[in-house]
């Protein structure tokens, strides 16, 4: 793992070295009260060898950690916030600060909160991602963001793949939400083991 703090003070942790990394980029955010380096010491292992890992800290402490948003579940995000970690993300592409001038695809990968924030930026710029990857995440259900899903036939979610891993309980609203939203808004995979990971990516690299 190759840490590095970058000019805006975003701290992220590389999978490969400078000088091998490829142009297929990886986002990978972790969850609620967790770290980079935990979530890049569990998942840049299931990451083709096509595609470079780049997993991204989170802009809130936690008590343990840190966290996107002070928020924790799907009906009862704070919208701002759940906004400006989208921006955060999103700025840092455009102004180059992960270098992805390079990259010719991005996918994406979220843990818990991280896949709230993954599917957040699918929301908001379909267009700019290849595929999804969330694990024992959620949907936010926000009418505010909703707005986002009634956007451009053109770069509508529809066409992008989502695999969508539940290892626990699915019985919870926040599961049914994310379902029907998933269902009617991407081409959703479902599993519930993260042995599916490797594959799916390794089929959406373009």
């Amino acid at each position: 793992m190759y840490p590095e703090t970058l000019t805006t003070g975003h701290r992220v942790i590389w999978s490969l070295p400078e000088h091998l990394r490829t142009d297929h980029l990886v986002l990978v955010f972790h969850d609620a009260g967790s770290t980079v380096e935990t979530v890049a010491e569990h998942y840049f292992r299931f990451l083709p060898e096509a595609t470079t890992g780049l997993a991204i800290q989170a802009g809130f402490d936690a008590t343990f950690g840190n966290s996107w948003f002070t928020t924790y579940d799907h009906q009862h995000a704070n919208f701002p916030e759940v906004i400006s970690a989208a921006h955060r993300v999103f700025d840092a592409i455009d102004e180059d600060e992960y270098g992805t001038s390079n990259y010719v695809s991005i996918q994406l990968l979220g843990v818990g909160q991280g896949a709230a924030l993954a599917t957040t930026l699918l929301r908001v710029r379909p267009e700019a991602i290849n595929s999804l990857v969330g694990l024992d995440g959620y949907v936010i259900d926000n009418a505010m963001l909703g707005a986002f899903d009634d956007g451009d036939a053109e770069t509508s979610t529809t066409a992008t793949p989502v695999l969508w891993i539940s290892t626990e309980n699915t019985n919870d609203p926040s599961a049914e939400f994310a379902h029907d939203w998933l269902t009617a808004h991407t081409r959703l995979i479902e599993a519930e083991t993260n042995s599916a990971i490797t594959p799916f990516l390794t089929q959406n690299v373009s």
